[in-house]
C-alpha cells in the first residue's frame, strides 16, 4: 500500500546507477526485515524543500537527501529506515516526532542531522545529541565543540559515543562536549537511580575520543559535586580516550560492574569563585551500599591521569579517590602532577561497619606514578581488619611543602608495598622535611624493596603492630642528621634496612623512641660513614645498642 504525505511526496527517482523507480513505502506497520528486499528495493532520492511525515512510515531503500532539504515528522509520529541514509552534515530531521535507524545499515549517525550546532556556543546541542543516541546505538561526533546547557544523559544499552580526539582545549582540536554552566554534569553514563539489580544496570556502553569542558567554572557550593563524567550503575562498560577538565571531579565511578576507564585524564586550572574549591580527578566512590563488596565492582583504571596547572585556588585537592569500599579495583599506571595528594584510599571503616569485612579487599595500585605530590602521595587510612591491599612499583617524587610521600594511617589488615621508589626535596628553607614512609596506628604492613633516597624522615612508624619493614635508604646529596628510621610504642616487626649517604648523612640508623616491644632488627646493611661520627647504627632513645663485631641482630623485648 502506498501512502501519499502532504506537500511533497517521497518519491523513488532512478538515480543512473541501474535502480529503477518502484513502489516503496510499507505503510504505518514495520516493514518486514527481508534482505532480499532490502537489496531489491531502489533508494529515495528527495527533491529540496521541505517533506512532512505525518504518518507512521517505513522507507526499506537507501535514503538520499540533497543539501537544503529537510523531513520534517510530525509529533507522535516515527520515520523508521531499513536501509542507508545519505545526507549532508546539516540539520535534516525537523519536527518533534522520532527516527529510527536502528535496524538500518547505517554504521553510524551524526547528531548534525538533529540540528546540532558544532563550533555555534549560542546553539544549544543536547536535544539534537539525545535524538542521535536513540534513533542509532552509534553517534559519531565531530572535531567540534557541542555546546549543552544541561547534562547529556546516555540511558540505552549497547551503545557507542565516538568522538575525533580528546586532549584539544581549542576549537577544532578534537571533539568537545561544554557545558554551559557550573552546577550540572556533562555527561552521564547510567540512570539517575539505582535499579533494582545488578543484572538491570545499564550494559555494554563505549564513551570515547572526547573532551568533556565548561565555560565556567564548577559551582561547588551544593552538595553534588559537578563532574566531567558520572559513570554510574553501569555493567561492561568503556571509557577510553575521555578528558575532564575545569570540573569539581574529573570522573565519578559508582555502582560500574567489569568496567575499564583508560588514557582517561582530569585537569583542572580554573579559578572558583571561592578559594579551597574541593577538587578530585577521579572518585571511586563505595560510600553507600548498592548490593556491591565495593562501591563499584571489577573496576580498572588504566594509564589515566590527573593534574593541576596554575593556582586554580584548590583545597583539598585529591587526584584519586577511593571513598568507603574499594573491593576490586584495579588501578595501574595512574599518574598525577602537581596536586596535593596523588592518591587516597579512605576506607571508612567506622562508617560502613560489617560492609567493610568484603569492601575492603581485592585492591591492587600498580606502577601509579605521583609527581610533586604537594602534601601526601599516596595515603591508605582508616581500613577494616579485613583490609587487604597490593601496592606495586610506585614512583612518588615530594613537592618542598609535602609531609610525606607514602602514609598509611589506621590501616588495619594487611598492605604489602613491593618495589618503588619515594624522591625526595631536601630544600629545607623551602620546607622540605616530608617522610619518605610514615605509618600511624596502623597493623599489617609489609614493604619489599621499597627505595627512599633524599628525605629528611626517611622512616616514621608510630604505634604499629605487625610490621615488617625490608627496605633501602640513600642520601648521596645531604645531611638532614635525623634518625633513618624512627620506631615509637611499636609491637611485633622486623625491621632489615639498607642505609647508605654521605658521611654523617643521618645521626642513627634506627632508633626507638617510646615502648617498643618484639621487634626485630637486622642491621647488617646499614653502612656505618653513612652516620655521624659513624655513631650508632641502633639506639633505644638516647642510649646505644652495643653491637659485637659479629652480631648484626638485635631482639628487642621490652624497651
Amino acid at each position: 500500500m502506498k501512502h501519499d504525505i502532504s506537500r511533497r511526496a517521497l518519491l523513488p527517482v532512478a538515480t543512473g546507477i541501474g535502480w529503477g523507480a518502484v513502489g516503496l513505502f510499507a505503510g504505518s506497520a514495520p516493514a518486514q526485515a527481508n534482505p532480499q528486499s532490502l537489496t531489491d528495493t531502489p533508494p529515495t532520492v528527495l527533491t529540496p524543500g521541505v517533506h512532512r511525515v505525518d504518518i507512521n512510515l517505513t522507507i526499506r531503500g537507501d535514503l538520499m537527501v540533497p543539501s537544503g532539504t529537510t523531513i520534517e515528522i510530525a509529533e507522535g509520529r516515527t520515520l523508521t529506515l531499513l536501509g542507508s541514509f545519505m545526507a549532508p552534515l546539516a540539520h535534516v530531521f525537523t519536527g518533534t516526532g522520532t527516527v529510527d535507524l536502528n535496524r538500518s545499515r547505517m554504521v553510524e549517525a551524526h547528531p548534525e542531522w538533529w540540528g546540532a550546532a558544532p563550533g555555534d556556543s549560542r546553539r544549544d546541542s543536547l536535544a539534537a545529541l539525545k535524538a542521535c543516541l536513540a534513533a542509532h546505538p552509534v553517534m559519531r561526533l565531530l572535531a567540534a565543540d557541542y555546546f549543552i546547557s544541561a547534562t547529556f544523559a546516555v540511558e540505552r544499552s549497547f551503545c557507542r559515543i565516538i568522538g575525533s580526539g580528546f586532549r584539544g582545549t581549542e576549537p577544532g582540536q578534537g571533539t568537545r562536549l561544554i557545558m554551559t554552566g557550573g552546577r550540572a554534569d556533562v555527561l552521564r553514563v547510567g540512570p539517575a537511580s539505582r535499579p533494582k539489580t545488578v543484572n538491570d544496570f545499564l550494559q555494554n556502553v563505549d564513551v570515547r575520543g572526547i573532551a568533556l569542558a565548561r565555560t565556567v567554572a564548577p559551582d561547588t557550593s551544593g552538595e553534588a559535586q559537578p563532574a566531567g563524567l558520572r559513570a554510574q550503575f553501569l555493567l561492561f562498560g568503556r571509557i577510553d580516550d575521555v578528558s575532564a577538565a575545569e570540573h569539581a571531579v574529573g570522573f565519578v565511578a559508582r555502582g560500574l560492574v567489569r568496567t575499564t576507564f583508560t588514557n582517561c585524564v582530569a585537569f583542572r586550572s580554573m579559578r572558583g569563585k571561592q578559594d579551597n574549591q574541593y577538587w578530585r580527578g577521579f572518585l571511586l566512590d563505595g560510600s553507600v551500599d548498592i548490593g556491591l563488596a565495593g562501591g563499584n565492582a571489577s573496576l580498572s583504571l588504566i594509564e589515566c591521569n590527573a593534574s593541576i596547572g596554575g593556582d586554580p585556588k584548590i583545597g583539598d585537592g585529591v587526584g584519586l579517590l577511593l571513598d568507603g569500599a574499594f573491593a576490586d579495583s584495579f588501578i595501574l599506571g595512574f599518574e598525577t602532577t602537581g596536586i596535593a595528594t596523588g592518591i587516597r584510599v579512605d576506607g571508612r571503616a567506622d562508617a560502613l561497619a560489617a560492609r567493610g569485612r568484603n569492601g575492603h579487599v581485592n585492591l591492587h595500585l600498580t606502577m601509579p606514578i605521583i609527581d610533586q605530590c604537594g602534601t601526601i602521595g599516596i595515603e591508605i587510612r582508616n581500613t577494616s581488619t579485613h583490609a587487604m591491599i597490593d601496592i606495586t612499583e610506585p614512583y612518588v617524587a615530594v613537592a618542598p611543602s609535602a609531609t610525606a610521600a607514602l602514609r598509611f594511617d589506621r590501616m588495619r589488615g594487611a598492605a604489602t608495598l613491593t618495589g618503588g621508589q619515594c624522591v625526595g626535596n631536601m630544600d629545607m628553607a623551602a620546607g622540605g622535611h616530608a617522610a619518605g614512609l610514615e605509618a600511624l596506628d596502623s597493623h599489617g604492613l609489609q614493604t619489599t624493596g621499597l627505595k627512599i633516597l633524599e628525605h629528611s624522615r626517611p622512616v616514621v612508624v608510630t604505634r604499629c603492630n605487625g610490621l615488617s619493614l625490608r627496605l633501602l635508604i640513600a642520601n648521596p646529596s645531604s645531611r638532614p642528621g635525623g634518625d633513618a628510621i624512627s620506631v615509637s610504642n611499636c609491637t611485633a616487626g622486623t625491621i632489615a634496612p639498607l642505609i647508605s649517604g654521605q658521611d654523617g648523612a643521618f645521626a642513627t640508623g634506627v632508633r626507638f623512641v617510646g615502648g617498643s616491644v618484639q621487634m626485630h632488627v637486622d642491621a647488617s646493611g646499614i653502612m656505618p660513614a653513612a652516620l655521624d661520627g659513624n655513631g650508632p647504627r641502633v639506639m633505644n632513645g638516647d642510649r646505644p645498642f652495643s653491637l659485637p663485631s659479629r652480631e648484626a641482630y638485635i631482639t628487642v623485648d621490652g624497651i
